[in-house]
């Protein structure tokens, strides 16, 4: 869901030509970790690996579970994604 929406809000700052190649990147790459996620269950290990420590693995007991940050993490994109379309129909 949270990569639909992230695509979405790519397509939409593509077509539109909204932000810039920075913001395009940005969405893209969680596009694809959130798809990389999906696909395999969890992130590949070379993704963990080269992230120097700030991804850690699912059964690291320090991880929060997914039931509890996916909605919050989704309620934020939710916001951030009425505030973008809000700011860009009433400048």
């Amino acid at each position: 869901m949270l990569s639909l929406v992230l695509l979405s809000m790519l397509g939409w700052c593509v077509v539109a030509r909204v932000g810039d190649l920075r913001t395009w990147v940005a969405l893209g790459l969680g596009v694809t970790l959130g798809w990389l996620y999906t696909a395999f269950g969890r992130l590949p290990g070379w993704i963990v690996e080269n992230s120097g420590g700030s991804i850690s693995d699912d059964d690291d007991p320090s991880n929060v579970s997914a039931r509890v940050y996916l909605p919050i993490l989704l309620g934020v994109i939710l916001i951030a994604f009425a505030a973008f379309v809000g700011a860009v129909l009433f400048m």
